[in-house]
């Protein structure tokens, strides 16, 4: 089922599964933006897995990758002797593809000319081999993706805006990871199982306050970010070889984070008992787990705020 493809815990993942649903079964053209790390080549991956594409080729195309001089041969192919280092022949990703999917992974990154290139090939639906006579027509799904910002590039002139439209028949948005809270610690489980089983051993568990680091993260990277913090905090685990993972196995740009965020936090009022274990959590990240300067931190004795741990869970 797509669901178990998908951590979707929170309101907004599991409306966008739902509409990966509806348009997997579409032959329109999809564009899906998102920020960086945020899942947009799982999500395309996932509309040609849930189409009836899906035992065909998925063939992704790097934008971002492809040099000037490269790009003709990579999206149209061509034939022997086409150019001097063309001593055979070679189908371009398009003919590869077949009746599959074509995924133009971070359009944006093509320059002008290339996608002027691009656009006659979503509105001819043909291709022609460089040094080839004949035409060969597209029968591949068209799925891009781009960053967050698509529409500044169109306004700023640096991607056309006639492709924009053309791709971005079936609009979808990945949202951020710091807008869906409650997807992260089954993220992280999902990751830490992932990870246990190519080593393979037992996967570890996140002690308490190692779990509200991670929730409590803003996490610019998005889901890329978490899926390295949990892997590191696997392996460290693994060298000292116990079966959790503590606050000192996570990245130090997670643990020297505030325990607060404004976005989040506005989102609901919190209690005041909230306030006071984010508070004690963020000054434990602060001092590495340690409880003397923790307590040192917080103007309180060690016995309290062990008091305040077990209140709170954060053991």
């Amino acid at each position: 089922m797509i669901k178990d493809r998908f951590v979707a815990h929170s309101r907004v993942m599991r409306a966008l599964v739902e509409q990966v649903r509806r348009f997997a079964a579409i032959e329109s053209n999809v564009l899906i933006t998102g920020e960086t790390g945020a899942g947009k080549n799982a999500v395309a991956r996932e509309l040609h897995a849930r189409g009836p594409r899906a035992k065909l080729p998925f063939v992704t195309i790097d934008c971002a990758s492809l040099a000037g001089s490269l790009i003709d041969s990579e999206l149209f192919g061509h034939e022997r002797g086409a150019f001097t280092d063309a001593v055979s022949a070679r189908a371009g990703r398009f003919e590869l593809a077949g009746a599959g999917t074509v995924y133009l992974d971070a359009v944006t990154e093509l320059a002008i000319e290339a996608q002027g290139k691009l656009l006659r090939i979503v509105e001819e639906k043909r291709v022609e081999r460089l040094g080839g006579r004949a035409p060969v027509a597209v029968r591949a799904r068209i799925v891009a993706s781009a960053g967050a910002r698509i529409e500044d590039a169109v306004l700023g002139g640096s991607f056309r805006g006639d492709l924009y439209h053309r791709l971005r028949v079936l609009p979808l948005v990945v949202p951020p990871l710091r807008e869906r809270p409650e997807d992260i610690l089954p993220l992280a489980k999902y990751f830490l199982k992932r990870a246990a089983a190519a080593a393979p051993r037992e996967p570890p568990a996140l002690t308490r306050d190692a779990a509200a680091a991670l929730r409590d993260y803003a996490w610019p990277g998005n889901v890329r970010e978490l899926r390295h913090a949990v892997e590191r905090g696997f392996d460290a685990a693994g060298l000292d070889d116990i079966g959790t993972i503590r606050l000192d196995h996570l990245p130090r740009e997670i643990l020297e984070a505030p325990a607060l965020e404004p976005d989040r936090a506005a989102a609901r009022r919190p209690t005041l008992d909230e306030v006071e274990r984010r508070y004690i959590a963020g000054t434990l990240r602060l001092a590495r787990g340690n409880q003397t300067e923790a307590a040192r931190l917080l103007g309180i004795s060690r016995k309290a705020l062990w008091e305040k741990r077990k209140r709170y869970g954060l053991e």
